[in-house]
C-alpha cells in the first residue's frame, strides 16, 4: 500500500527539522536538528535521505506529533502496525488430548442409551476389552468415536 507523507514547514529549516523529526520516530531513534544555509543565488536544491541501517524492531509509538504548517490541511500519520493478536474461534492448530476421565464420562449417556455394544465393539476392534485398557495414542481417535455416536466431548 503506498504511502505518501507532506512536510510543510514556515521555510527549509522547520521543514527538515519537521523531516528529521518523522524519520527518527520511525527508526526509533532521538530526533536530529538540521539547518540549511541560504545560498546566493536561490535554486531549488535536491537533497538525498538515507535512512538508518534496517535493524529488526518492534513497533514503536511516534513520540512527536507533526505541526501544522501556514495553513496547510492536516494529514494524518501513518500508525505503525502491531502484530495481529491471537483470535478465538479459528482453526485448532493442533489436536486436542484427552484423559481416561473425559472419555468415559463422555461415554456414560451413549451406554445409558443401551448403545454399549457400540461402544464394546470398537474397543474389541482395537484389542482391548475395557475403556481402561485402551493405549493414550488412541484416546483421540475413541474421542471421535463417541461424537459420532452423539456424545459431547
Amino acid at each position: 500500500m503506498p504511502v505518501q507523507i507532506t512536510i510543510n514547514g514556515e521555510n527549509a529549516n522547520q521543514a527538515i527539522e519537521e523531516f528529521a523529526t518523522l524519520s527518527a520516530a520511525f527508526a526509533g531513534q532521538a530526533p536530529v536538528t538540521a539547518t540549511v544555509e541560504p545560498t546566493q543565488q536561490p535554486q531549488a536544491q535536491s537533497q538525498q535521505f538515507t535512512p538508518p541501517a534496517a535493524q529488526p524492531s518492534y513497533p514503536q509509538q511516534p513520540t512527536h506529533q507533526p505541526q501544522q504548517g501556514y495553513g496547510a490541511p492536516s494529514v494524518p500519520v501513518a500508525q505503525p502496525q502491531t502484530a495481529p493478536t491471537a483470535q478465538t474461534g479459528g482453526v485448532p492448530t493442533s489436536a486436542p488430548t484427552y484423559d481416561l476421565t473425559q472419555l468415559g464420562v463422555a461415554a456414560q449417556p451413549i451406554m445409558d442409551a443401551g448403545r454399549q455394544n457400540e461402544i464394546i465393539a470398537w474397543l474389541n476392534q482395537h484389542g482391548v476389552q475395557t475403556l481402561m485398557q485402551l493405549s493414550p495414542s488412541l484416546y483421540g481417535e475413541f474421542a471421535t468415536f463417541l461424537r459420532s455416536l452423539g456424545a459431547r466431548i
